[in-house]
């Protein structure tokens, strides 16, 4: 078992499988962090019901990223991947990304994180917490672009505006749902 696990020194995560670094790892850009924070007038049970079923990805998320999720029976649990296709805002090619599964604890938090996709780095992680009769989801992102220097001067603005985007979209959606 020595050989399945190594200490990542480039994502600062600790000891992380070879199978959760992205292909594109060794050439990252500077590492960034984004982060979100939902309140819903909703039991937390709720909450993790929805966002543990792919029809949450493709409802929370903006139209124009056509994001289509491989498995409809999907649910998180533990040591999981599912295969997503998406677009970027403009973009006219779609893209494969799949996610991997870690660190569930239902109904308080999940960790996903990219293991095939456009990003050198991308490790998201959903927390759910009880606040009288709202739960607060809590979403940090740590990310990377693939090429160096290069690739953050290039797409790094670009990059933090959809998700900024992608987030605002995202905040209204929960907010505008029939809990």
């Amino acid at each position: 078992m020595g050989d399945l696990f190594c200490l990542n020194r480039f994502d600062g995560c600790g000891v992380e499988s070879k199978l959760t670094k992205s292909p594109l790892w060794w050439m990252a850009g500077k590492r960034k962090v984004f982060k979100s924070s939902t309140s819903v007038p909703a039991d937390i049970h709720r909450v993790w019901e929805f966002h543990s079923k792919p029809a949450a990805l493709e409802t929370l998320s903006p139209p124009d990223m056509k994001v289509t999720v491989g498995d409809k029976n999907f649910k998180v649990s533990e040591g999981v991947s599912l295969m997503i296709w998406m677009s970027p805002k403009g973009a006219f090619i779609r893209f494969p990304w799949v996610s991997l599964f870690t660190d569930v604890k239902e109904p308080f938090t999940f960790t996903d994180i990219q293991t095939l996709g456009p990003f050198a780095h991308w490790r998201h992680t959903h927390a759910f917490i009880a606040s009288g009769d709202m739960t607060v989801i809590e979403d940090q992102i740590e990310y990377a672009v693939p090429g160096w220097f290069i690739g953050d001067w290039l797409i790094g603005a670009l990059v933090a505006r959809q998700l900024d985007e992608t987030f605002r979209y995202r905040r209204e959606r929960l907010l505008a749902h029939s809990w």
